[in-house]
């Protein structure tokens, strides 16, 4: 029997389901999360969010517990070890009860708004992936990238899509969207838990025959990167061990 809260059944299928992976973002989260919260309640009838909190130890699974104790349709799930963002993505996705399921950055360099536009443009299509990019003539930067991160972005996406030959033009845009069933199997025994699973989802999606959209979106920089100076060598390394695994498929 499925449970209640509040009158309300808990497994009740849902549209849309926001997952925000968090680790170490007390600084940063707070504004962020508030205005998500406000923006979903005005603008969406079917949604839940989902905040992961992948091993922080600061005090984000506080400030989100207080944040979110009076929004029913929103809940923290935490484990005591850091893990990967992949990884926190695909819990939130596992317990995810939305036809369509995306993630956001907690840092807030993707404002709410652009939730609209991802959910409208599924409406219309029914796109199985849809993801966001900064790097098109029509997205809206705010407040642009230090030159260094800009160009070591550039390299990324440039090494990648030769490597898994793909096609799009912002891999590492924490702004992605799926229909349920498909990210599921798209995320089902990933390899990266860390910095390379943006590729490893979408080299995935592309071997099993998925359509996919890219839309421009509104972002801006924020301080505070968890990328350390030495990981963009460890990343390349990286994925060129994973296509190896990959080298038959």
């Amino acid at each position: 029997m499925a449970k209640r809260y509040k009158g309300k059944l808990l497994n009740k299928t849902l549209e849309l389901s926001i997952i925000v992976p968090a680790y170490n973002e007390q600084l940063r989260i707070t504004s962020f999360l508030k205005n998500l919260l406000n923006f979903s309640k005005k603008n969406f009838e079917s949604y839940e969010i989902i905040i992961v909190d992948d091993g922080s130890i600061d005090k984000t699974y506080q400030i989100v517990k207080k944040l979110i104790k009076d929004y029913e349709n929103t809940k923290i799930i935490s484990y005591s070890e850091n893990k990967g963002k992949g990884y926190a993505v695909f819990q939130g996705i596992l317990t995810a009860r939305g036809e369509f399921v995306l993630f956001i950055d907690a840092d807030g360099s993707t404002p709410p708004e652009e939730i609209k536009n991802m959910v409208k443009i599924y409406r219309k299509h029914g796109y199985d992936v849809i993801i966001g990019t900064r790097i098109d003539e029509t997205s809206s930067i705010e407040n642009p990238q230090p030159i260094s991160r800009k160009v070591m972005s550039l390299i990324f996406n440039f090494y990648s899509n030769i490597l898994f030959r793909l096609r799009i033009n912002d891999l590492l845009c924490g702004f992605k969207g799926f229909k349920k069933e498909v990210a599921i199997r798209i995320f089902q025994n990933l390899q990266s838990l860390r910095w390379e699973f943006d590729v490893e989802i979408l080299y995935n999606a592309r071997k099993l025959g998925y359509s996919l959209y890219q839309i421009p979106i509104k972002w801006k920089h924020e301080e505070g990167s968890k990328m350390k100076k030495s990981d963009p060598l460890f990343i390349i390394f990286n994925l060129f061990k994973l296509r190896l695994k990959f080298f038959n498929r």
